[in-house]
């Protein structure tokens, strides 16, 4: 996986940081889109090991992307293909987000389409950008995320669910549609992640039964193997036991 290039969309969240430097200390040339260069910096700076006071380069970069709007995405990912030469072997879309629980018949029209633009049309943006390029090196590797709540009847949850059911449907077809050109699209689905802001709200008994970023970071980088690379159009539940 040494000298690969990947772009990891919500890199700066708790999934998409654990994810980013797993890859990175995996030999992977990690690219995140971001708003906030201030906010980048800060996660990533890890020049100086506080254990050995050894320097530690990371091969994480970032340029600003507002990954909502389409011309702001074409553009991030043609700069990145202008840098490496025309490639992107990994897209990892995590970036997304969830809003507040609603009743359907109160659920307000700019609130929908909030959550299509920041969980659905971001990832189809980022995907049909770097699938151009994918398909000229014949080879590409597309994983992304979707939620417990795509899958199951949730009350409550029609915006976040719809726009996470939009993510795992543009997998599978993709996958399907470039099987042939060496390219394989996953969708990974979490139940309740260890994050920072879940522990806002949870106990020491929930937090042992989530499932832990490092985890996650372990299965995407497998999946980037090509041991899987029969594993096509699939949906990885990864639930805990709440």
């Amino acid at each position: 996986m040494n000298h690969k290039v990947a772009i990891v969309t919500g890199g700066t969240g708790a999934i998409g940081r654990a994810i980013s430097f797993k890859l990175s200390d995996e030999g992977i040339k990690i690219y995140v889109p971001t708003r906030d260069l201030a906010k980048f910096n800060e996660v990533f700076d890890r020049s100086q090991n506080a254990d050995t006071n050894e320097f530690n380069l990371n091969k994480i970069f970032s340029f600003n992307c507002d990954i909502t709007d389409e011309n702001s995405v074409i553009e991030f990912v043609n700069n990145i293909c202008a840098i490496e030469n025309g490639r992107i072997d990994y897209l990892i879309n995590t970036a997304g987000g969830i809003d507040n629980p609603v009743k359907t018949a109160e659920l307000k029209t700019k609130s929908l389409l909030n959550m299509l633009d920041l969980n659905f049309m971001s990832a189809f943006y980022f995907s049909r950008e770097v699938l151009k390029y994918m398909l000229k090196n014949n080879f590409g590797r597309i994983i992304s995320f979707g939620s417990k709540s795509s899958t199951e009847i949730t009350a409550d949850r029609f915006a976040y669910s719809f726009s996470k059911r939009g993510v795992i449907d543009l997998m599978n077809i993709l996958s399907e549609e470039n099987k042939d050109f060496n390219i394989r699209c996953n969708t990974i689905i979490p139940g309740i992640v260890d994050t920072p802001s879940n522990r806002e709200w949870g106990d020491e008994d929930d937090f042992k039964k989530w499932t832990n970023t490092n985890d996650i970071a372990e299965i995407v980088s497998d999946l980037l193997k090509d041991k899987f690379k029969s594993l096509r159009s699939s949906e990885l539940k990864l639930y805990n036991s709440v």
